[in-house]
């Protein structure tokens, strides 16, 4: 199984250009010098990695998402439960609850999400 997992910069980087989705890459190196103080070939390493993650991609100097926030998130959760939890999620679900408790509107989240 691919490894969608980033590290914390990275992750950073990539939300900034979910927000700006069809951004020019150009237009990331300037951004990317205002927001983490990165030069241009550190910008386009971070980028080369995102792209090799299969994140984004980089054609004609558009950098545009190839997967989703929403669907890189469930691609780390799946990750998470299938090599932590043996695949189980209500495993998951009773340990997190046993350790961090829930709320009466997280609670009422879930069981809409499970009605659906």
């Amino acid at each position: 199984m691919q490894r969608f997992g980033v590290g914390e910069m990275e992750l950073k980087f990539a939300k900034l250009l979910w927000e700006r989705e069809g951004i020019g890459s150009g237009e990331v190196v300037k951004l990317c010098e205002k927001e983490f103080g990165w030069k241009k070939s550190t910008t386009y390493t971070m980028l080369r990695r995102l792209c090799e993650h299969g994140l984004f991609q980089n054609v004609k100097s558009i950098v545009t998402s190839v997967m989703s926030e929403e669907e890189y998130k469930a691609k780390i959760g799946e990750e998470l439960i299938n090599d932590k939890f043996d695949g189980s999620l209500p495993m998951f679900v009773a340990t997190f609850v046993r350790h961090h408790g829930l709320s009466a509107k997280e609670k009422s989240e879930i069981l809409a999400l499970i009605k659906e």
